[in-house]
Formats: C-alpha cells, sequence, structure tokens
C-alpha cells in the first residue's frame, strides 16, 4: 500500500511536467499545422495589432517623461480619491485610457 501512495505522489508532482512534454510533442508530431498557425498569427499581430498599439504606447511613454502624470494628479486628486481610492496619479492611467479608447474609433 505505501508503495502505491508514493507511486500516486509522484505522479501528482510531475503532472504539470508531463503536460508540457505531450503538448511538446504533439507540436513536434504536427508542426506543419504550427508553422502556418503561427506565420498566421505574426501577420495578424503585424497588420493589425501593432499599427493600432503602437501610437499610443509612444505618447504614453513621452506623456509619462513630462510633468502631466504630476500635474494631473495635483488637479483630480479631490475627485480620484473618493471615486476610485487611488492616489491623483490615477488620473494619467485613467486619462491614457480615454486616449487610447477615442484612438481606436
Amino acid at each position: 500500500m505505501m508503495k502505491f501512495r508514493l507511486f500516486v505522489l509522484k505522479i501528482k508532482r510531475n503532472i504539470f511536467t508531463l503536460l508540457i512534454l505531450i503538448f511538446t510533442l504533439c507540436l513536434l508530431y504536427f508542426s506543419s499545422n504550427t508553422i502556418i498557425a503561427a506565420k498566421s498569427a505574426l501577420k495578424l499581430w503585424a497588420n493589425s495589432i501593432l499599427p493600432s498599439l503602437f501610437p499610443f504606447f509612444i505618447a504614453t511613454e513621452l506623456l509619462s517623461y513630462t510633468n502631466l502624470p504630476y500635474i494631473l494628479g495635483n488637479t483630480f486628486k479631490f475627485i480620484m480619491k473618493p471615486l476610485f481610492n487611488v492616489s491623483g496619479e490615477g488620473f494619467f492611467a485613467l486619462f491614457m485610457g480615454w486616449i487610447s479608447r477615442v484612438s481606436s474609433w
């Protein structure tokens, strides 16, 4: 009975490793389908996701290096604390979210 328990514990401990191994073997066995799907995913990323998010990433990075988050935080801290229980600088994240939503129209 003790040997059976140890065997079950070893299986439970290594189940994640076993699943990863099976997944890797399936990727190798069905490699032609995998390559086609990977090419399709990269084309989708390059044609739709990158052009829509890249300008937003640049604008967010440039604005974060300025004093804008601090200025917006001081201006809107009386609204952000009671409504969302965050500091005033949280308004910068809200503001950038609004900008990204408007730019995706």
